[in-house]
């Protein structure tokens, strides 16, 4: 009979690599050191995860499942324009807060072949959800939900990597200002008024 996987393992596997990739970098990361630190074998390492590669991969999944989550909490608020100031504040939030995730994040995007976007699938999937439902009430006004939650939540992420990996600028400077522009950008002008 088969040996069914821990996923309590696997989780001590993927948090010694995040570990490891924080104080080493990932180029200089070295499954046997990850292995070492989950307290497993190396071979136990690859029944897992197939290559430091897919540690990457699941690090970065588990980011955007927390943005997600976040914005999934925002988009409750029945008045768009303060949707779009919790929503904006609680994805610079897990920024701020998992910077090391954000910079693997970064890193996969340069990994990509042809520097293809990865994208937010659950993330894009709430933020288009919530451009048709306010289209269709009228509180904002008649973008492309596809595109508009695209440019949106890229604008939004390349505001947490400016400040966090590239700059290291106040965030919070940058998250006003975005919070207002989106505002103006997305929202009827019966909507724009307010704080």
């Amino acid at each position: 009979m088969a040996k069914l996987a821990d996923p309590n393992r696997r989780e001590d596997i993927l948090q010694a690599a995040r570990e490891v990739f924080k104080q080493n970098g990932y180029a200089r990361a070295h499954v046997a050191e990850i292995a070492q630190l989950a307290g497993v074998a190396k071979g136990t390492v690859y029944l897992y995860f197939a290559s430091k590669q897919a540690m990457l991969d699941a690090l970065c999944d588990s980011y955007q499942e927390m943005v997600a989550d976040a914005l999934l909490q925002a988009m409750q608020n029945p008045d768009a324009r303060t949707t779009i100031k919790e929503a904006v504040h609680a994805v610079l939030a897990v920024a701020s807060r998992e910077r090391d995730l954000l910079e693997l994040l970064d890193l996969r995007l340069g990994l990509a072949a042809g520097g293809a976007a990865i994208e937010n699938p659950r993330g894009q999937k709430i933020l288009r959800r919530f451009f048709r439902e306010r289209v269709a009430n009228g509180d904002m006004r008649d973008y492309e939900p596809v595109i508009a939650s695209e440019l949106t939540g890229g604008f939004v992420q390349w505001i947490a990597k400016l400040c966090l990996l590239w700059r290291h600028l106040d965030i919070s400077r940058y998250e006003d200002t975005a919070v207002r522009m989106l505002q103006e950008a997305l929202l009827n002008k019966n909507n724009t008024k307010g704080g």
